[in-house]
Formats: C-alpha cells, sequence, structure tokens
C-alpha cells in the first residue's frame, strides 16, 4: 500500500507514549526528527530497512522518510523521546548509553538534547536481520535488480516475496524502490550543483519528466521548485553577510 498519511508539520519535542502492541501505518515526516526509546520495544520499518528497537536505541529519520511501526507487545508501554534532527546526511539506526541524561537535558533545551545527543550516539549492532531487511537494502542501492534472481538467490519462494515484503514494509518491492530512489533524487537535487537532467540519468529515471512526477509525489513540490527554493536561500544568505 503507498503512504497512508503524512506528518507536515516538525514534531514537537518531547515524551510520546503507545501501547506495547501498537501498530502505526506507514507514514511519511515532512521534516527530521529523532526517536530516543526510553521503554518497550517495536520494530520499525523504513528507508533504513529493519530496526529492531528497544530501550537506548535511537532512530533518525530525514526529511521525507517513510516508515512504519510496530509493537512487540510485552507489559512495557512504549516510550520514546522525540527531538528535531535536521542534518539529511546521518540518519538509521543508533545506540546511546544514557537515554535519560538527552531526556533530562530536553526539558530545558530540545536543540541543546539533539547536539548532545549526536556526540554521544552510536552505530546500533544488529546481527540477526530478517530477509526483508536485506531485500530493503538490495532496493535502495543504486545497482539494478531483478527481484526472481533475488528470490532464487536467498531462497525465498518468489509469490512470498512481495507479500513477505508488504507485511513488514507496508508497501510493495515496486513502490519502495521508486520511493527511495526519489528521496535520493531529491536529496541531490536540494544538495548537489549537478543539473535536473544529470540528476534523472544518474537515479535511474527514464528521463527528466520521469524524475519530476516521481519527486512531486514523494515531496509535495517537482525538482525545480526544489532547487528554486535553495538558490532563494543562497541570495538571502549573500545579502545579508
Amino acid at each position: 500500500m503507498p503512504v497512508q498519511y503524512d506528518h507536515y508539520g516538525p514534531p514537537n519535542p518531547g515524551v510520546d507514549k503507545f501501547p506495547a502492541n501498537a501498530v502505526l501505518p506507514r507514514h511519511r515526516h515532512h521534516h527530521g526528527y529523532a526517536s530516543v526509546v526510553l521503554a518497550g520495544r517495536f520494530t520499525e520499518a523504513s528507508f533504513w530497512g529493519l530496526m529492531p528497537a528497544q530501550p537506548g536505541d535511537v532512530l533518525l529519520h530525514g526529511r521525507f522518510d517513510c516508515h512504519c511501526d510496530y509493537g512487540q507487545g510485552g507489559t512495557s508501554k512504549v516510550q520514546i523521546l522525540r527531538l528535531p534532527w535536521i542534518n539529511d546526511h546521518v540518519e538509521g539506526h543508533f545506540r546511546i548509553s544514557d537515554p535519560d541524561e538527552i531526556v533530562r537535558i530536553a526539558k530545558d533545551d530540545p536543540q541543546v538534547a539533539m547536539e548532545v545527543l549526536a556526540q554521544r550516539m552510536r552505530p546500533a549492532q544488529v546481527t540477526d536481520r530478517h530477509w526483508t531487511h536485506l531485500l530493503a537494502m538490495a532496493l535502495r542501492s543504486e545497482e539494478p535488480l531483478l527481484l526472481q534472481q533475488w528470490a532464487a538467490r536467498m531462497g525465498v519462494r518468489p509469490e512470498a516475496l512481495s507479500r513477505g515484503f508488504r507485511r513488514y514494509f507496508g508497501t510493495s518491492p515496486k513502490l519502495y524502490r521508486l520511493e527511495a530512489r526519489s528521496r535520493r533524487a531529491w536529496q541531490q537535487v536540494v544538495q548537489s550543483p549537478q543539473t535536473l537532467t544529470a540528476i534523472a540519468h544518474e537515479c535511474g529515471f527514464a528521463d527528466l519528466a520521469h524524475l519530476s512526477r516521481s519527486v512531486r509525489a514523494l515531496t509535495g513540490a517537482p525538482p525545480s521548485a526544489w532547487r528554486a527554493s535553495v538558490r532563494s536561500v543562497q541570495a538571502d544568505a549573500r545579502t545579508t553577510a
């Protein structure tokens, strides 16, 4: 299924609580944010794959990340601290040794809490990965991928591949790959000086029109509008310098 709903505004810093077996359908955030796990366990499926989260884990989301979440049950409610996160270059699954310290700092200043989090967190080490995570990583890569060949290599029945992937990620492998590609292209649009045509070719789109449709579907605006916005910000910065 496609993304079911959007979060348009920036996240409100603070602690959120969810039932232990809560399920959040696939959704998209227009602003980046960090989730510091304080209690409970859940699994998140995003552009960074399948991430089993427990207390002390940190999940970083850049702008236009699409993901869904599944509570793992048990007796403890899921509690997470939400903080703004503005670094689209750093995303994924991390850990921190003292999440309560970040909570204490965030009560006074969420911005400082975000800075301390960036200094203290370390990449999470997860060794037991479900095959859907491996498929997500393959779909997210820039290398061509034939699903039937991948299924045969991994020992997954072809008829079970799409069904199993949708069960965890809330969408089909085909749409997941398109959205991941569109997000990668959008990042290049706003961060690199390459022409839009060059970006379309590099990211595997048929042409500029295909790129424009896909980026608009993911972000709400075409690449030309994003590029114009970047230039406007740069011009304002030069004026005030």
